[in-house]
């Protein structure tokens, strides 16, 4: 499916004139206005990019809300597209985010009610008009009531990537490089006797969906944190012996990103804004399109370091932001050596027994149809199975990727939990994105049927060129 035509069927999808309404009906003035405008940004010193942003800055001021409290936010579209915010991670209603929300008409504005919840780090980022692609997305906190501050100072990190191309000609092979994410690894290996060897890859299943299907991967000219390329922007002064909360933020259109800050250990605390069962302590932590890590660093080795990509590739083109101590100074300092594994299921705690009200089996996989096409079950949105769900009850949602690329899968209006990944159960982990791994990768989720509002969402792979190529179904509650 093209970009225009998957546009097109979320604008057109069930949008009603008493949910619409609803999202206008306020009385009281707004309290946060969003801008939706054209802007040319530097990146780094020789490349200017022009863009859409929010309020002429990337990435887009920081969000504060109070967990509970009602919002309301104006955005105005100074574009001549139709343009959409989706408040990713947020618990809010289909006429807010979800499949009867609104456009914001070119050249007009409209108002959006909803109540912050649930507490954490979120994002808020472009639907249309270039979407992740460009520079319409920002970082978004909800304070929590019982927030313990455990922590001296807060720090936010936006990663995304500038200036996307995508090449005309495909790839079959895995080009990862050293440093990559674990996360992006294959759940199967390659073996002798071809990929993956075996009768099933060979005439199969496997063979069936993978022969003569190369991806079109994006390319960037420029990585960057916070907008700015490694080196570009402004390094974060700390002090020692502080404890600093960063909020790493991956808003990235396509890739899944590494991130180390050597001589530093992340003691992790959060994935996608939600505290995890069990935190741990690691020398990197990743992350998928859409996804969050909280992570408390002690500032306990003075020096001027680097805070970036294990990917020598990536830190090339940006992807890192200078971290000194207050009195320190000279060139920053990159080491390579970061080896511990990211895994979910270490963070959760022992599988609990779970009663289920349904199943639904979803496989992800390349689409014959087009070069940029993907298919849950053999088929590309809006003919994908549609996930019926019933207000209260449980439901277990299995990926199987049978697909050579990770596919970050990404709910909107609601979040699950972790039941099992590759096989090894889990629970407490409660999210909104998970990275189902490539080659036969697996990812089973509870969902909680819990949005008080019901409605209609998406639930689709955060990847925008596998989510503008069809790999998205809809959830929609339906009556008793």
């Amino acid at each position: 499916m093209k970009r225009t035509q998957f546009i097109a069927s979320l604008a057109t999808a069930g949008l009603t004139a008493a949910r619409a309404s609803r999202s206008i009906a306020v009385a009281r003035r707004p309290d946060y206005l969003i801008t939706v405008e054209e802007t040319s940004w530097e990146v780094r010193p020789g490349l200017t990019v022009r863009t859409k942003s929010y309020g002429g800055v990337v990435p887009a001021p920081l969000l504060r809300m109070q967990e509970g409290s009602e919002v309301i936010v104006e955005v105005r579209n100074r574009t001549t597209v139709p343009q959409s915010i989706s408040w990713h991670g947020m618990i809010v209603p289909d006429w807010v985010d979800g499949l009867a929300t609104p456009d914001v008409p070119a050249g007009g504005s409209r108002t959006y009610t909803f109540a912050a919840t649930p507490a954490g780090t979120r994002l808020y980022h472009s639907v249309h008009g270039g979407g992740m692609f460009s520079g319409m997305f920002g970082p978004l906190v909800v304070e929590g009531k019982n927030e313990p501050g455990n922590y001296d100072r807060e720090v936010v990190l936006v990663l995304h990537e500038f200036q996307h191309s995508i090449p005309k000609q495909g790839t079959m092979t895995d080009e990862r490089p050293p440093g990559s994410p674990t996360l992006t690894a294959p759940a199967m290996g390659m073996m002798s006797g071809g990929m993956m060897g075996g009768s099933m890859m060979g005439g199969g299943m496997m063979g069936g969906m993978m022969q003569n299907m190369p991806m079109h991967d994006a390319r960037y000219a420029a990585y960057a944190v916070n907008a700015k390329a490694l080196g570009a922007g402004d390094p974060i002064r700390v002090k020692r012996g502080e404890r600093v909360r960063f909020r790493l933020i991956n808003a990235s259109a396509t890739l899944t990103h590494r991130v180390a800050f050597p001589g530093h250990r992340f003691d992790v605390t959060h994935l996608d804004g939600n505290p995890v069962p069990r935190s741990r302590t690691l020398d990197a932590v990743e992350m998928g399109c859409g996804e969050r890590v909280d992570a408390l660093v002690t500032m306990d080795t003075p020096g001027v370091w680097i805070l970036g990509s294990t990917e020598a590739q990536a830190r090339r083109l940006g992807l890192g932001i200078v971290i000194a101590y207050d009195g320190e100074h000279g060139e920053p300092v990159w080491r390579d050596g970061a080896r511990d594994a990211f895994r979910y299921q270490d963070f959760g705690a022992p599988a609990r027994p779970s009663d289920v009200d349904g199943t639904y089996d979803l496989v992800l996989a390349k689409s014959p149809a087009a070069p940029d096409a993907w298919s849950i079950n053999g088929q590309t949105y809006p003919d994908t199975p549609r996930i019926e769900v019933r207000q209260g009850k449980t439901y277990l949602i299995r990926f199987s990727n049978m697909s050579m690329m990770e596919h970050p899968m990404h709910m909107l209006g609601n979040d699950f939990e972790l039941a099992r990944v590759d096989g090894i159960p889990t629970s407490g982990i409660r999210k909104d994105v998970v990275v189902v791994r490539p080659m036969m990768g697996s990812s089973d989720i509870l969902f909680r049927a819990n949005n008080p509002h019901g409605g209609r969402f998406l639930l689709l792979c955060h990847n925008w060129q596998h989510m503008e190529g069809g790999m998205a179904s809809v959830i929609a509650y339906v009556a008793r």
